[in-house]
Order: C-alpha cells, then sequence, then structure tokens
C-alpha cells in the first residue's frame, strides 16, 4: 500500500478516536454547512471536563480556514484577549473538526435589552468591541475579517467581551477581486460582501457602524433606517455623523480601520457631553440670573437678560468628568449578575398562581357565600369591595413581577420595566386600596345614618 494512503488512514483513525472523546450534551445550531455542538470530554477513567464547544464544518463550503490560523496562532504560544482558545482542529472525512472552549455570559443583544439603549452603554460595549475587532485585523497578518458580526456573535461577561462563530471568517487576499463565498446576517453585512468586490477591514467597520445604531436604539439598522440616515432623537448628532462614514455604501468612504473607527467616535462622544454639558450649564446660569433679577425686574419695565457665559470650569474638563461619569455608570449596570430568565417566568408564575387562587377564594367568601361581617352587607358592596383588593393585589403583583419574557413578547412592556415599572403598580395598588376605603367610609355612614 503506498504510503500516501497509509498517512491518510492513519490520520482518519486519529480523528475518529478524538470523535469518540467527547459526549456530546446538546446540539446549539445546525445549517447546511455547519453543525455546532455542546460536549464534554470524557477521560480515560470516565471523569468529564468542559463544556467545549465543537463544530463540524464541511469541507466543500469553503469555510472554517479562520480557525486553523487562530488554532496555529495559539499552540505558539500566542493569548488573545477577545478570542475564544482553540483546543484542537482536525479534518475528519468530509469535515472540519473545530473544539474550542465553551464561553459563558450574555450576547450583546441580551445586554442592551436588559440595561437598554443608551449613550453610556454604547460607550462601555462599542470601544471594547471595536478593540476585539483590531485583536483579529492588527493581530494577524494577513488580517481576519470577521464578516458575520452581529448582536448575537457577540459574548459579553462582568469583565470580557468575547467575538464567536469564526465560520465565514477570511484572510484579505490582495489578488483577490470578489469573495468566493457569500454569507453574513444581511442586516450587518456590507454591500460588498455579496458579491462586487473583496471583503476587507473596511467591512467588519461597516458592521461596527450597524452595531453601534443596536447599541443606541436596540433596532437592528434595517434598509429604511439607512435610508433615513439613522435619524432618531436618542442619537446625538456628531455620533450619528460617525455612524454614517462607518457604513457608507462605497468603502473608500469608510473609516480605513477599525482603530480610525474607534478614535472618531470617541472624538464624537466628547462632542455630544459637551454640548449636553454646555446647554445645561447655560439652562442652570438662566434661572440663577432670574431668580437674582426677578425682584429688581418686577419694579421697572423687564428687560433681557443676557446670561454669562464664562465659567468656572472648561468645556474640556467638564467633559471629561462628564463622560467619566457616564462610562462608570455603565460599567456598574453591565457588572450585575442578571438573573437568568428561566427563574424569573418562575417567579412569574408564583406570582400569577397566587392571584388566581386569591381571586377564586374572594369570590367565594365575599361574593358567592358571604361570611362574617360580609353577610351584613349588600351583594353590589362586596363586589366593589372585592374588584378594588383584586386590582390593589394585581398592582403589586405588577410592581413585582419579572417583565423580560413578557416584553419580548409584547415590545411596550419595555418601557415599565425596572423602577417605572414598581412605581406604576404601586401607585395603582394604592389608589385601589384608597378606592375601597372611600367607598368602605360612605357604606358605614350611610348604614349608620339611614
Amino acid at each position: 500500500m503506498p504510503s500516501m494512503e497509509i498517512d491518510e488512514l492513519a490520520e482518519h483513525l486519529n480523528s475518529l478516536k478524538r470523535d469518540e472523546c467527547y459526549r456530546v450534551d446538546s446540539v446549539l445550531k445546525e445549517s447546511q454547512f455547519e453543525t455546532t455542538q455542546k460536549v464534554f470530554f470524557v477521560g480515560a477513567n470516565g471523569s468529564e471536563q468542559g463544556p467545549y464547544v465543537r463544530k463540524y464544518i464541511k469541507r466543500d463550503a469553503g469555510l472554517g480556514s479562520a480557525y486553523r490560523r487562530i488554532f496555529e496562532a495559539q499552540r505558539e504560544g500566542r493569548r488573545f484577549r477577545h478570542i475564544p482558545r482553540v483546543i484542537d482542529c482536525y479534518d475528519a472525512d468530509d469535515a472540519l473538526v473545530v473544539v474550542m472552549e465553551y464561553v459563558r455570559g450574555e450576547t450583546l443583544a441580551d445586554v442592551v435589552y436588559r440595561c437598554d439603549p443608551s449613550l453610556p452603554l454604547a460607550i462601555d460595549v462599542f470601544c471594547r468591541l471595536c478593540d476585539a475587532v483590531i485583536e483579529l485585523h492588527e493581530g494577524f497578518d494577513p488580517p481576519i475579517i470577521h464578516r458575520d458580526l452581529k448582536p448575537g456573535n457577540i459574548i459579553l461577561s462582568h469583565d470580557s467581551l468575547t467575538i464567536i462563530d469564526f465560520g465565514i471568517a477570511r484572510a484579505f487576499h490582495e489578488d483577490a477581486d470578489a469573495d468566493t463565498v457569500r454569507f453574513g446576517t444581511r442586516a450587518y453585512a456590507p454591500p460588498e460582501q455579496f458579491g462586487y468586490r473583496q471583503t476587507d477591514v473596511r467591512s467588519d467597520v461597516y458592521a461596527l457602524g450597524m452595531l453601534l445604531y443596536f447599541c443606541l436604539v436596540e433596532k437592528t439598522p434595517d434598509a429604511h433606517v439607512r435610508e433615513e440616515g439613522f435619524s432618531d432623537s436618542r442619537i446625538p448628532e456628531s455620533v450619528r455623523e460617525v455612524m454614517l462614514r462607518a457604513t457608507a455604501f462605497d468603502p473608500d468612504d469608510r473609516y480605513a480601520s477599525v482603530r480610525a473607527l474607534k478614535q472618531a467616535f470617541l472624538a464624537a462622544t466628547v462632542l455630544a457631553d459637551q454640548a449636553k454639558a454646555f446647554v445645561s450649564n447655560q439652562d442652570a446660569q438662566v434661572q440663577e440670573a432670574r431668580r437674582k433679577f426677578e425682584p429688581a425686574a418686577a419694579k421697572a419695565t423687564r428687560q433681557p437678560i443676557a446670561p454669562p457665559v464664562q465659567t468656572t470650569e472648561s468645556g474640556f474638563d467638564q467633559t471629561k468628568r462628564h463622560s467619566a461619569h457616564l462610562n462608570r455608570m455603565a460599567n456598574r449596570r453591565l457588572r450585575l449578575d442578571s438573573v437568568p430568565v428561566w427563574v424569573g417566568v418562575l417567579w412569574d408564575a408564583c406570582l400569577v398562581a397566587m392571584l388566581i387562587s386569591m381571586g377564586i377564594v374572594g369570590v367565594d367568601q365575599t361574593i358567592v357565600h358571604p361570611t362574617g361581617e360580609a353577610a351584613s352587607y349588600p351583594a353590589w358592596y362586596n363586589v366593589v369591595e372585592y374588584v378594588g383588593i383584586m386590582i390593589m393585589m394585581c398592582g403589586f403583583a405588577f410592581a413585582l413581577l419579572d417583565k423580560r419574557l413578557i416584553a419580548r413578547l409584547v415590545p411596550a412592556v419595555r418601557y415599565v420595566q425596572g423602577g417605572r415599572g414598581v412605581v406604576i403598580g404601586v401607585v395603582t395598588a394604592l389608589a385601589s386600596l384608597a378606592s375601597v376605603v372611600v367607598v368602605g367610609t360612605i357604606m358605614l355612614l350611610v348604614t349608620q345614618h339611614p
């Protein structure tokens, strides 16, 4: 048998042994070209390590080359802050098999949903995201182009940000005119990724611009949003201009690198904070001037008062201080460990079950078979009292509900999450309680003075 065939057979048997070392816990994703599993390594003594992620990528799809480059770089001793550690990478039959660490944390979509979109959140997350992509572009030669940057492929924990899913990532080739494989998530993928020229680092710049929009408004940027120039009251004008340039149709009109995009974004946030601080400062000075001069103005004809423009602190210093405060706010919020959604669902189910049981008992003892003092009251009063008490209990229950899952089904609920929802629930409960007290008092007066 030729030595080449012997080598191929040995490699095939070796790959089979590697596959048998892992126990499949669950299938995370399955598509036409790729299967992703959550697996555990099983030792000779039966002990398990993990979990890990194992990917089977079909060889004829032309995908997965970035995993080989990352694996080789890490095997040479290089360490990356924002890239998962690849444990093994080998060929098995007609597939490339990649085993890597299982990255724990929340996706960017979950973080923005939990924290609500805002400029402070974008300042914290987007800068770290730029650093992660810079690591891909500048840490490899030629640079690795991810080509599928989207909220679901960015994992955050309290102290880290990791980019995952390098299935369609590729290296930049100077002699290529266009990509041979055209995949990606349409909302975040640049135009050139669908055929008319080769993708390069500016293609990831485009996706980052779209992700910046998501951090600020929690919406997927569709064609209408792009046509409207990302116009939104929550986006400062200076930041919007950065997004417009990052997502330009022609790659030559975009920022030349992610590092340039990050620097432009930071400069834009300084301008936005400075404008906000200036407006707040001017408003405060106008109010102070009116307070001081109102008595004198009342005695004479009112004259317009020009507010002073000098401040005790330079606008730049104010901006730096304010920006640092925003960063601290975002960091504190992101470092709060989120309660798993299933725990919130279980909590909500308990609250609903309690309300239903109280409602059934209340109907029986107050309306159907009134007992005690309720038996001496007219039926209409018992109904009013029962309804009032149930509204009060529903108000308290609404304040205590975990509204994350409900908000996903009914987006309007997102605006009454957190402290606002607690206030609404408590106010409703107290108003209902007051109504019951008022009705009871009127009933008491009527019965005592017929």
